[in-house]
């Protein structure tokens, strides 16, 4: 009778505490935020040569995988990112909220828009002996346009920007210095996309915190 109790008792705890568990993996599963990652940029729409076109396919899905190892670093995150180029010619919000309930998801960060290209912050002119000496002046820059989601509305329109020196070249005039080519530097095109994903990833920092 005593070992019969005894092992009731067991059960019973053992029961409890396996209730317990149970209980609290669903609530730390509830508190994981599972974010969707969208590229509604289609290269091949742009007016370019085709060495660009696929340079910048190929930008967009290095800023899908940069944007998934940036979010990653967060606590209670999963990220999913979605393979394909999601087109939407019409701006039709809904195509993202049925993503974000096929994935059972809580917020979508989509990249709208990007661009990587060098511009020119100036022409330094020195006189010398024979004549003037030009130096032009060059940052290479990244631009993106994002929307961020919940699962009822955009929470937030972002289009971030950032620009480092790049080089310094001598030109026969200001109005006609060619810049470096983006294809030709590819290499350091996805060097500063990845800075502008680590940029994009503070400023929304308080969103992604808050519903």
């Amino acid at each position: 009778m005593k070992k019969c109790l005894v092992f009731i008792i067991s059960v019973c705890f053992f029961s409890k505490i396996t209730n317990a568990q149970l209980t609290f993996k669903r609530e730390t599963d509830s508190a994981i935020s599972k974010i969707i990652i969208i590229n509604s940029f289609d290269a091949q729409l742009m007016k370019a040569r085709k060495s660009k076109k696929e340079l910048f396919a190929a930008l967009a899905d290095s800023l899908k995988q940069m944007l998934n190892f940036e979010l990653n670093g967060r606590d209670k995150t999963e990220v999913i990112i979605i393979p394909d180029v999601i087109k939407n010619p019409e701006n039709n919000d809904s195509i993202y909220f049925n993503l974000i309930n096929a994935y059972h998801a809580s917020k979508a960060i989509v990249i709208k828009t990007l661009d990587a290209y060098f511009e020119q912050t100036g022409v330094e002119v020195v006189k010398e002996a024979d004549g003037k000496k030009r130096t032009a002046s060059y940052n290479i820059c990244s631009s993106a346009k994002y929307f961020l989601y919940n699962r009822t509305s955009k929470v937030k329109e972002s289009e971030t920007k950032l620009c480092k020196f790049f080089t310094e070249r001598n030109v026969l005039s200001g109005f006609l210095a060619a810049g470096p080519d983006i294809v030709g530097k590819s290499k350091y095109a996805f060097k500063i996309i990845q800075d502008n994903a680590k940029e994009y990833n503070k400023e929304i920092s308080y969103y992604l915190r808050n519903d």
